[in-house]
């Protein structure tokens, strides 16, 4: 066994929000926290990113219908709507400044280790990611322009 003790030790933490959280009330309220509990002796520092408010794209709008379409044509059953995705900053500044919404479609299964080193995505999968993508354009193709 080794034993050397490291001389300092990082943590990574990513923080998932839903709708109407404030990103930085929740970091002031992290850091607050960490701050409280950290031992005496350990130099604390608290180093912010990026990131956003959430978004919740409204699910009876004309974009999502022809999208949940495409998906079921393409893998053969309706898509759930499970309120799941990432953290992508610029998706809101689409909504708040330009005035229009953003489909984020993803073709994996939970088993594929999004992010993770062995991240994969089963072959089927990425077929029929490809054949809803085509789907995609001829139901939008239909969507009426408002």
């Amino acid at each position: 066994p080794k034993t050397i003790i490291p001389s300092r030790a990082v943590a990574k933490i990513t923080c998932r929000l839903v709708p109407k959280m404030n990103p930085t009330k929740v970091l002031d309220a992290l850091e607050k926290f960490l701050k409280a509990n950290c031992p005496p002796g350990i130099e604390f520092e608290f180093k912010r990113s990026h990131g956003c408010e959430a978004f919740v794209f409204d699910p009876t709008s004309d974009w999502l219908t022809a999208a949940r379409k495409a998906v079921e044509t393409a893998f053969g059953q309706p898509p759930v709507l499970i309120r799941e995705g990432g953290s992508i900053p610029v998706v809101l500044s689409f909504k708040q400044i330009l005035g229009i919404d953003t489909l984020l479609l993803g073709w994996g299964r939970n088993s594929d280790n999004l992010h993770s080193p062995d991240e994969h995505i089963h072959v089927t999968d990425f077929h029929r990611g490809t054949l809803a993508s085509a789907c995609l354009w001829s139901e939008l193709a239909k969507v009426k322009k408002t």
